[in-house]
């Protein structure tokens, strides 16, 4: 496994795909009452890495159920278990608080992406954020 395997599942926990016809979001445009769109992906970032036990695991099996990227799914299928160990260890690093916000610096988000982080991230307990936040990652995997 390559160290860009989680450097792509940060970007695409926060990112859609550029629009073709309109601009990007501009990163300073405000959800809520004062929570930029920066803001929001590190919060669900930052989240995700509290939950790093349930979020790895699961992520590790989104990905290999979509075969993405191409051969994760037969690696998983050999060893679990040594995916995950070396996911965590890419994590532990491409989790840090400066990897995220630079992370989260260049990502647009649109509206679907920010009510989808809004809902995740108003679940308090670890289960509960990771079952919301892995489907808004993986509709980036199926769409790249």
């Amino acid at each position: 496994m390559h160290r860009s395997f989680l450097l792509a599942v940060l970007i695409a926990g926060c990112a859609s795909p550029k629009p073709t016809t309109s601009p990007p979001s501009d990163q300073s445009r405000t959800f809520g009452a004062s929570t930029t769109d920066h803001d929001l992906c590190v919060q669900a970032q930052t989240m995700s890495r509290t939950c790093t036990d349930v979020y790895i695991p699961a992520l590790v099996d989104a990905r290999a159920q979509l075969d993405h990227p191409a051969g994760i799914a037969a690696a998983v299928q050999s060893d679990r278990a040594g995916v995950i160990a070396q996911a965590n260890q890419e994590w532990a690093t491409d989790s840090t608080d400066a990897n995220i916000s630079a992370t989260c610096n260049q990502l647009p988000m649109d509206d679907a992406d920010r009510q989808a982080m809004t809902s995740c991230l108003a679940q308090t307990e670890c289960q509960p954020f990771v079952a919301c936040i892995i489907p808004a990652i993986t509709k980036h995997f199926a769409a790249n």
